[in-house]
């Protein structure tokens, strides 16, 4: 019997993220000096979301079906370790949690607009900081943003490069999906890279063959070829 490697380290990541925080709930009990945390009743707070988050972390490493679990707990975790000033590692684990939202199939629909609902309460935890230290407010709200739109640029990256880095992929959209014979074709709406959007155009231009084209773009004809197979692979057709 094979275990699917996806499951395998989705339970790994849960299972280590479990011991973790129980690690954490015996430091954050054994810590006398409260003095640079901006949360109130650390004491308390912080063993008690520790463990809780630890112990939901076990039961999602046999019930993984309870995905949205996994950002809730990230979330809590967050904000706890941003009041409790390790402010970096803090914003970090929120917006893994968001990503985990989008890996798990969550943000479907209206990214924009949950994405936002999502970083509300990230920002409302920073305004503990502010009465604290400004400076230190300032910094952690540059640095949420520099996150924010770094994974962003990573998204839209991936999503360009994609079958470039994985060119088995290309034929996962068939002639099914594409609209109806005489209406617009978006090219920027599918998988293609920009090279092959490019060599497609030439041949929407008339271009009489591939030697054309590789002058026209400074390529090689063997990479022309290339991407001609595999821009009609991913279309599900079976010539030029």
């Amino acid at each position: 019997m094979t275990i699917d490697r996806k499951v395998l380290y989705e339970r790994l990541m849960i299972l280590f993220a479990a011991i973790v925080q129980l690690i954490g709930f015996v430091i954050s009990i054994t810590i006398e000096d409260f003095s640079k945390s901006f949360l109130p009743y650390f004491n308390v707070i912080v063993p008690v979301v520790n463990i809780t988050c630890s112990a939901i972390c076990f039961f999602l490493v046999f019930f993984q079906r309870f995905r949205l679990l996994q950002s809730l707990v990230l979330f809590v975790q967050g904000i706890i370790m941003t009041l409790n000033n390790i402010i970096f590692l803090g914003i970090y684990l929120y917006y893994f949690g968001i990503v985990l939202l989008f890996c798990n199939g969550y943000l479907k629909n209206n990214k924009t607009v949950k994405i936002t609902v999502c970083l509300i309460p990230l920002f409302l935890s920073f305004i503990p900081i502010s009465y604290t230290n400004i400076h230190t407010f300032y910094m952690t709200f540059a640095f949420s943003l520099f996150l924010c739109f770094s994974y962003f640029y990573i998204y839209v990256k991936t999503k360009q490069n994609l079958f470039e880095l994985f060119p088995f992929l290309a034929n996962k959209i068939s002639s099914k999906q594409l609209p109806e014979a005489g209406s617009k074709l978006h090219l920027s709406e599918y998988g293609l890279t920009e090279r092959q959007i490019k060599i497609l155009i030439e041949f929407i231009n008339d271009s009489e063959n591939y030697k054309t084209i590789s002058e026209h773009l400074i390529l090689s004809i063997s990479t022309v070829k290339q991407e001609m197979a595999a821009i009609c692979k991913y279309f599900d057709v079976k010539n030029i």
